[in-house]
C-alpha cells in the first residue's frame, strides 16, 4: 500500500482521463444497457475517476480502496466534478464487512487484482466481490495481459509526458512476481524518482480457474475497450466479464 500512499499526487498524471473515458464510455455504456445495471461498486477505485464517470452516466456508483490516501483523493476529485459519491477505505478481501447492500456490478480495473500475490488472497477477494453482487450481477475485471508479458519479457513502457515531467515503466521479471518500477523524471532538473510495486503475473487460465472455484462460470474475454477479442500473444490488456449461473 505504501506505493499508493507515496504516489497519490502523481497518479492522475499517468493518463489523460478525458481521453481514457472517451475510449471506455461506449464499452461500459453497452454493458450497463445490456444488463440493465443501475448500481456499481468500484472496489479498487484509486482516485475515483471511474466512479465519477459512472455517476455522469446516470449510475449509482460507490468506490472503495485499501489506500486511505487514494480515498481522500477520490473525494477531492468527486467534489471537483460536482459529483456526490460515497467512498470508503476497504480491502477488497473484506468487502462484505464494509458494504451491506448488493450491487448490479462490481468493477475491479486498473490492474488491481494482481497486487495479491497468493492464490488464497486472490480467491478471498473474488469471493468477497461475489458476495456483494446481486444474483444476476456482473463482475468486471481488467488487468495486464500477463500471458503476453511473460512471453515477451518486455521491460520498458512509455507512459506519459506532462509539462515538466515524464513517466515510464521498467519491469523486472522475478520467478513469482513482476516488479513494476515507475520512473518519474523531472525534465528540467533531470532528476528522477522511482516508485515500485509488485504484481502477481496472473495468466488468463489461472484467473479463470480461480473464478470458477468461487462460483463464476460464464465469461466474456476482450483485449481492449472496443470489444476486440482477447489474444494471449497480443495486446496489453485482459478484460473479463464474469457471471454466475442464475
Amino acid at each position: 500500500m505504501g506505493f499508493y500512499e507515496d504516489f497519490v499526487e502523481k497518479y492522475d498524471l499517468l493518463v489523460s482521463w478525458e481521453n481514457r473515458f472517451k475510449r471506455e464510455h461506449k464499452f461500459f455504456n453497452t454493458l450497463l444497457s445490456k444488463y440493465q445495471i443501475k448500481s456499481i461498486l468500484d472496489c479498487a477505485c484509486g482516485t475515483g475517476q471511474h466512479v465519477v464517470m459512472f455517476h455522469q452516466m446516470g449510475i449509482i456508483a460507490k468506490g472503495s480502496d485499501l489506500s486511505p490516501a487514494m480515498v481522500k483523493k477520490a473525494k477531492i476529485n468527486a467534489r471537483k466534478y460536482k459529483v456526490k459519491a460515497d467512498f470508503k477505505v476497504a480491502d477488497f478481501r473484506n468487502l462484505s464487512k464494509v458494504f451491506k447492500e448488493k450491487f448490479d456490478a462490481v468493477v475491479c480495473v486498473g490492474n488491481s487484482l494482481p497486487h495479491l500475490l497468493s492464490d488464497r488472497d486472490l480467491k478471498k477477494a473474488i469471493h468477497e466481490m461475489g458476495k456483494v453482487l446481486n444474483p444476476k450481477g456482473l463482475l468486471i475485471l481488467q488487468q495486464r495481459n500477463y500471458d503476453m508479458l511473460i512471453g515477451s519479457k518486455k521491460r520498458f513502457f512509455n507512459m506519459a509526458t506532462r509539462e515538466n515531467e515524464a513517466f515510464f515503466y521498467v519491469l523486472d521479471y522475478l520467478p513469482n512476481k513482476i516488479v513494476f518500477n515507475i520512473v518519474n523524471l523531472d525534465t528540467k532538473s533531470k532528476k528522477f524518482k522511482v516508485y515500485t510495486t509488485d504484481y502477481n503475473p496472473l495468466k488468463k487460465a489461472k484467473l479463470v480457474r480461480l473464478l470458477k472455484e468461487c462460483g463464476f462460470n460464464r465469461f466474456e474475454f476482450y483485449g481492449d475497450y472496443d470489444f476486440n477479442k482477447f489474444d494471449l500473444k497480443k495486446g496489453n490488456d485482459l478484460i473479463m466479464i464474469c457471471k454466475k449461473s442464475s
